[in-house]
């Protein structure tokens, strides 16, 4: 069995015996490195500010997930639309 989740306090005591699991694998939050790559996938064939500056928004994400970058690039890219009249809200 493979399982993963962003919530290992919430798993049941019972699962997490010994003997339960054989292996069980801690994969840390991006570093900023990993973060820039990130955005860098995130951002790409989207239109962004030409003053836009990633170093700054990989300063200001620290503890933030892959998940968490994903979100703001889409929640981000659809408030531009909003602002140039491009979205339906």
């Amino acid at each position: 069995m493979l399982a993963a989740t962003n919530r290992p306090q919430d798993i049941d005591a019972a699962l997490r015996r010994p003997g339960r699991f054989d292996v069980c694998i801690e994969i840390p939050l991006p570093d900023a490195a990993a973060r820039h790559q990130i955005f860098a996938v995130h951002l790409r064939r989207k239109p962004v500010a030409a003053d836009l500056d990633v170093a700054a928004l990989v300063a200001q994400t620290a503890g933030w997930s892959g998940a968490d970058i994903e979100l703001w690039c889409q929640a981000a890219a659809f408030q531009a639309l909003r602002r140039v009249g491009g979205g339906a809200g």
